[in-house]
């Protein structure tokens, strides 16, 4: 099958490391696939050797679509011009705008058009989601891959359940995994951090609607209760890199930062290794790559049990931590406080969670799913085409 996944950034995000993987698994099944992205970097080399690149070079900043929508049309006729070129059978996006980008460009050349969402749409596409149903975006995709939460968000919507396919949480348990105990202070070492020293960490992008603020405050919380023996390493970059910078330092927890921006993809697992826990917090989290991938590695996550309990569906008592929405930056201090007092509880918990990851978080199921869909989805073109002209 050809198959063209369009998604802004080439950036070492969550949702791009989830296509990567997803990409690599289709083409070792022996699928065509290529990749059409905006900017960024970080991803695209990787990528590169199981999919062909094609960089539009239009980029949309924060709300370009409604400061400059002509950028919309500049970008869907170049996917347009490189669709007739490749000729997909089937075209996979990766938000919101780029579904609805897809979607016109897939409903003029004929081919299925499916949405993979990375997110809560309520959180991380508020002006899209308020205008979802009035601009009849629904009408352009064939089908969403996801989770029963965000399929809560979009039934409010409007859009039918026939068209949900429940995706598990994943990881690439290849890419990320535990270091030896003498790489990981390694590491540490040549980041100035002490033996004794926890290190919280952060992993991918940094804007506005991401949960890097509250591992800020998590901080915050940890020095006013008294404990000051952490380090904060910030893996990644993004549009407001610099505006975390500015509020570390507001907050005075210079001392404690580490920043890296954006490195090589080959360097993300020994950064990963060099972290005691990773955090996840915000009111009702919706999955979150890095948790995952610090499962993978060993690390313990902590995240919260927010109301959907999306969390609850890989995130077990015995291999991470999930602390309750109320004042859950409080739960959370105190939650690795407890860890501190408790270093075998951490390692205990790292070591199951890297067992689970191997176990249970597969990227070949989601690839299954994907194909799957589509295929169900083909042959019910084809049967309505058939009865079309048979009538």
């Amino acid at each position: 099958m050809n198959i063209l996944f369009f998604y802004e950034s080439a950036n070492l995000g969550g949702q791009q490391t989830q296509m990567y993987n997803l990409i690599k698994r289709l083409a070792k099944r022996g699928h065509r696939i290529s990749w059409v992205y905006l900017f960024g970097s970080g991803i695209e080399q990787a990528a590169a050797s199981y999919a062909t690149m094609e960089k539009i070079p239009t980029p949309l900043r924060h709300k370009d679509y409604l400061r400059k929508p002509w950028k919309l049309l500049v970008i869907a006729r170049g996917l347009t011009k490189f669709c007739r070129v490749t000729e997909p059978e089937v075209i996979i996006s990766g938000s919101g705008i780029g579904s609805l980008i897809c979607g016109l460009v897939a409903r003029r050349l004929g081919v299925q058009h499916y949405r993979l969402v990375g997110g809560s749409l309520l959180q991380v596409e508020r002006t899209l989601y308020r205008v979802y149903r009035w601009i009849k975006i629904d009408t352009l995709v064939d089908g969403y891959f996801g989770w029963p939460a965000v399929f809560d968000e979009l039934r409010s919507r409007g859009v039918p359940n026939y068209k949900f396919a429940e995706i598990q949480n994943a990881v690439d348990t290849e890419m990320f995994f535990p270091q030896s105990p003498t790489q990981r202070e390694d590491t540490r070492s040549s980041l100035g951090i002490r033996p004794d020293e926890l290190v919280i960490g952060w992993i991918g992008r940094v804007a506005r609607n991401m949960q890097v603020w509250d591992t800020v405050k998590l901080a915050e919380r940890l020095r006013d209760i008294g404990f000051g023996r952490f380090k904060l390493l910030f893996v990644g970059g993004g549009p407001d890199f610099q505006e975390l910078k500015e509020l570390v330092k507001c907050t005075r927890l210079d001392s404690h930062a580490i920043y890296t921006d954006w490195i090589p993809m080959v360097e993300v697992n020994r950064y990963v290794n060099a972290m005691d826990v990773v955090p996840l917090l915000e009111a009702d989290p919706h999955g979150g790559s890095i948790v995952r991938e610090a499962m993978a590695c060993g690390r313990v996550a902590i995240s919260v049990d927010g109301d959907t309990a999306t969390q609850r569906r890989f995130m077990l008592p015995d291999c991470s931590i999930l602390v309750p929405p109320d004042d859950y930056i409080d739960a959370a201090a105190k939650a690795i406080v407890s860890l501190v007092e408790d270093r075998r509880a951490l390692e205990r918990l790292g070591y199951n969670a890297r067992r689970y990851a191997e176990k249970h978080m597969s990227f070949d199921a989601q690839v299954q799913v994907i194909l799957d869909t589509v295929q169900r989805g083909r042959k019910s073109v084809q049967d309505e085409s058939q009865s079309r002209s048979i009538q």
